[in-house]
């Protein structure tokens, strides 16, 4: 069931959202050779403390998997949910993804961000460029009485035009009084099940995963890393954003200004 947020609402993620990009800033910051993924995860946790909130991902339970982390730290071929680990040391090059979700008084805000360390391969960068323009793009075509499928279209187009691929069984999704809620908002095409109409007072969770050679992705041992099928690199960006009556309010920050 989908969730229109009141006025009220709003503000309340709009403050969650202020302390998770604030949060993605503090790991930004952090990201340098010889850094782990836990150094990391344990300054974004204290951090999202010190503002009177707690880390939405730490302790969240799915079909009966408990997550012990207060971020996702997913390196290179690792998409989302990588497990951020001590053992998981930064080292030139490498692509980092960062997601981070933020609970404070009853509202949720969930963004992510890729950073580049080092000098990463040209096609790395091109991947990057074209995960971030998918997610403006697909953020352009939001509005009132749209359907969801324009905004799943919308990643896949510009995924593919630039010669790479929106990863399959990844989506993003409505959040605000709980982390994930409905709708359901493909990256992938083939993953449509059913289409819906955007409406006003939604609050999505937007978030293109693009791979570099394929769009099929396999789950770690762990029961939480996804990882490209091939090896081959990903890039994850996300917004939290409010569906107004004229369009698109982005809730959460661009990083990297």
């Amino acid at each position: 069931m989908v969730i229109l947020k009141s006025d009220v609402d709003v503000e309340g993620v709009r403050e969650a959202a202020r302390i998770a990009s604030q949060a993605l800033r503090v790991a930004k910051d952090l990201i340098r050779e010889g850094v782990s993924a836990k150094d990391i995860d344990d300054a974004v946790r204290d951090f999202i403390i010190s503002q009177g909130a707690r880390p939405s991902f730490l302790g969240y339970e799915v079909e009966d998997k408990i997550y012990r982390y207060s971020t996702c730290v997913s390196i290179n071929n690792e998409i989302v949910h990588g497990l951020p680990l001590h053992s998981k040391v930064l080292k030139a090059p490498m692509l980092i993804k960062v997601d981070v979700g933020v609970y404070k008084d009853g509202y949720h805000a969930d963004t992510a961000w890729t950073f580049a360390l080092g000098n990463v391969p040209e096609k790395a960068r091109k991947l990057m460029m074209a995960t971030k323009e998918a997610l403006y793009r697909a953020l352009d075509v939001i509005r009132p009485g749209r359907k969801i499928s324009d905004v799943t279209f919308t990643i896949d187009r510009v995924a593919r035009r630039y010669g790479f691929y929106p990863a399959e069984n990844l989506t993003g999704h409505g959040v605000g009084l709980e982390l994930h809620e409905d709708p359901v908002i493909p990256n992938n095409p083939k993953d449509l099940d059913k289409d819906g109409r955007i409406r006003r007072g939604m609050i999505l969770a937007i978030e293109p995963m693009i791979n570099e050679s394929t769009e099929r992705i396999v789950t770690l041992h762990d029961g939480w890393t996804v990882v490209t099928a091939d090896g081959g690199w990903s890039a994850h960006y996300e917004h939290t954003i409010f569906v107004s009556a004229d369009g698109v309010e982005i809730l959460t920050e661009d990083v990297d200004g």
